[in-house]
């Protein structure tokens, strides 16, 4: 496999990442899943992180993820939005996949664990679908 950097749309990373961290804020607000999110964690307030620092971490790893399935869209001849959706249900499903033996081993409850894995799988598919529409 030959990885051409001059062919990845630079511009579908950025608009995945953007919309991997739209659907990310949405998801982890309190009128969507925050608030059970936090009581299945067993977090107070004075337990959670600053905002700027896991808003950084999150927007830079939102550009690396894209960034990533830019480069296995290259490598699998993703043409289209439909095969960028197949792609990113395919990559979704084995990050959840994955994050599953973890929740395994830490005792996770399962809903916890499909609130976690739900975000991954939904937003791989968004950033497929985006960065196959620049295939």
């Amino acid at each position: 496999m030959v990885l051409d950097f001059g062919a990845i749309s630079y511009l579908a990373v950025i608009l995945s990442a953007a919309a991997i961290c739209i659907l990310g804020s949405f998801w982890y607000s309190p009128m969507v899943f925050w608030n059970t999110w936090q009581t299945l964690k067993g977090l107070k307030q004075k337990d959670l992180p600053s905002v700027g620092k896991v808003m950084t971490g999150s927007i830079l790893m939102a550009i690396v993820n894209s960034f990533l399935l830019a480069i296995i869209a290259q490598w699998s001849n993703i043409d289209g939005w439909a095969d960028g959706l197949w792609l990113g249900l395919v990559v979704g499903l084995v990050i959840a996949g994955t994050s599953a033996t973890n929740a395994l081993y830490e005792g996770m409850k399962l809903k916890l664990y499909l609130i976690t894995a739900g975000f991954h799988v939904i937003s791989i598919i968004i950033a497929g679908i985006i960065i196959g529409s620049f295939s």
